[in-house]
């Protein structure tokens, strides 16, 4: 469901999510353009480093890990910089990743998922809820990176109803 991006913050309960998002926010407002991969501080929110991650766009059409935070690294059970979605996620679900990134990339836009899925360790369900947020080159030309914040087994009314929200940037 399309939702304007003036809405992001009062979808996001999670203090993780809204550090982000506050300040992806704050470096669009000011500019008003997409935000570059070299203009995000993470010390603007440390204590959402650790469910942080960043993936590239490659010119083949992959998507790759640039970094990932420790939590995530410990769900998953390995260091995932560099590994594409193919190296890390069952291939069922690579396809569905893909659409939702070349979405955040292609449209562009933000994203707000809440969704149920099995942790790779315990393959048990867990709630999961994903920010995804797209970034600008080097150049300032390409949307080329999603900055994401991701948190499994959500403490708080867990597990929370499904929901798929996406913001356009206009």
């Amino acid at each position: 469901m399309d939702r304007p991006l003036a809405s992001l913050l009062d979808d996001l309960d999670l203090p993780g999510h809204r550090a982000v998002a506050e300040h992806w926010l704050a470096l669009y407002r000011s500019t008003g353009a997409i935000p570059t991969l070299a203009e995000i501080d993470p010390l603007n929110f440390p204590r959402a480093l650790s469910d942080a991650w960043i993936v590239d766009a490659d010119d083949d059409g992959k998507f790759r890990f640039r970094l990932m935070g420790e939590t995530l690294q410990a769900w998953y059970g390995r260091n995932t910089k560099g590994l594409s979605y193919q190296d890390l996620f069952p291939a069922a679900v690579v396809p569905i990743l893909e659409l939702q990134s070349r979405r955040v990339l292609e449209r562009p836009c933000a994203g707000f998922q809440r969704v149920h899925t099995n942790v790779p360790d315990i393959h048990m369900p867990r709630s999961f809820e994903r920010l995804t947020l797209p970034l600008r080159d080097k150049s300032g030309e390409r949307v080329a990176h999603i900055l994401g914040n991701s948190i499994f087994n959500r403490e708080a009314g867990d597990p929370a109803p499904e929901i798929e929200y996406w913001y356009p940037i206009v």
